[in-house]
Formats: structure tokens, C-alpha cells, sequence
């Protein structure tokens, strides 16, 4: 898939947000509620996958912010 070249604007507010710690997220997070474990995958589909015969509390997120201090 092609890179979609970002806006003039677009790229302000990600610059804002980075200073104040934060940044897009554009994957899906998938993280263990007891261990904190985390990975991040594309897409939904890709997630489900990952989970199937998963044990313990799994939480999904979808794409958005994410601080810059849980960045891995």
C-alpha cells in the first residue's frame, strides 16, 4: 500500500502531540491485563489470530494515541 503523504496541518498537531508526549498509533494493541504483556498488529484480523487459544484477560484497542513512554 502506498505511503499517503500527510497534510501541512496533519503534520503540526502530530508535532504538538509529540511534544507534549504523546503519538498516533495507526496499529491495533493487544495487551494482557495481568502481565502488561503488549504487541501491536495491522489489523484487526491479525489480532483475532494472534488471540486464538490465548489464555488470561486479553484487551484490544483500536488505533489512537499513545504515550510516548509505552512506545516499544
Amino acid at each position: 500500500m502506498p505511503q499517503i503523504k500527510k497534510s501541512k496541518l496533519r503534520t503540526e498537531i502530530e508535532a504538538l502531540l509529540e511534544e507534549k508526549g504523546l503519538v498516533l498509533e495507526e496499529k491495533v494493541s493487544v495487551m494482557n491485563l495481568e502481565s502488561k504483556e503488549a504487541h501491536y498488529f495491522d489489523d484487526y484480523h491479525e489480532a483475532m489470530e494472534f488471540l486464538k487459544g490465548k489464555k488470561g484477560r486479553w484487551y484490544i484497542t483500536t488505533p489512537g494515541l499513545r504515550s510516548l513512554k509505552d512506545r516499544r
